[in-house]
């Protein structure tokens, strides 16, 4: 024998057609969530690497923060570009205490020099000018500083075109005054080869000044105009 739905039997019509879309809906809701599974680029964040300290050394004649960032992956991080922030607590002019101030850091925003091309572990560099919140410290006020600055990378994943973001942060005792990066890339016969083995490491500066970014500036002023009075 056989069965079969017909009009004298509505319920059963309805049930068939109930069960269809809860069938959809049903098949909807696990494709989705296998799918956003996929797509979700966390993992992609722990791919992307700070250096375990920042650097402060003189830079085309001029003093400067530095960290290097780093992508462990082939695939590209499209639109990367960094932010970075300094935290310190603070009192204002009418006594109020500010537990956590933030101060923007600036790592080229003006110029676009924030953006970068991720290819290899680039520098990062902050130029300590009039503007900077590091301006006044040398390098003893740096040893006994009470700050913390974090560090923001920000891009799309090349996969999905869904944005990933990764953070870091130094401590005032975990920037090196006088050091440089050492050099990971090098040039092969074909190729340019990265070695992630001294991603990390840092060599000193002997030459470095110590004073502040101010102090410095402002030799510089006196002995140009020291020159310019010699010279006439």
């Amino acid at each position: 024998g056989f069965r079969c739905v017909t009009d004298e039997c509505p319920i059963a019509v309805f049930m068939v057609v109930f069960q269809s879309i809860v069938g959809c809906i049903i098949d909807a809701f696990i494709i989705g969530a296998v799918m956003a599974k996929m797509a979700k680029p966390k993992k992609r964040n722990e791919t992307l690497v700070f250096s375990h300290n920042a650097v402060v050394a003189m830079r085309d004649g001029k003093l400067c923060l530095m960290w290097r960032v780093g992508n462990l992956r082939k695939s590209h991080l499209v639109e990367a570009h960094v932010r970075a922030q300094l935290l310190k607590s603070r009192i204002t002019s009418e006594g109020e205490y500010i537990p956590l101030d933030q101060i923007d850091i600036n790592v080229g925003f003006d110029s676009g020099i924030d953006r970068i091309f991720l290819v290899s572990p680039i520098t990062i560099v902050h130029e300590i000018d009039e503007d900077s919140p590091l301006y006044d410290l040398s390098k003893q006020d740096m040893d006994n500083a009470d700050f913390e600055i974090v560090v923001i990378l920000e891009g799309m994943v090349e996969a999905t075109a869904m944005t990933t973001q990764c953070r870091s942060s130094y401590l005032a005792n975990e920037i090196l005054w006088g050091h440089r990066y050492e050099p990971v890339l090098f040039e092969e016969k074909n190729y340019y080869k990265v070695d992630y083995s001294r991603f990390h490491k840092t060599y000193e500066v002997p030459n470095t000044p110590i004073c502040s970014a101010r102090d410095l500036a402002e030799k510089k002023y006196i002995l140009s105009n020291a020159n310019s009075f010699c010279y006439e």
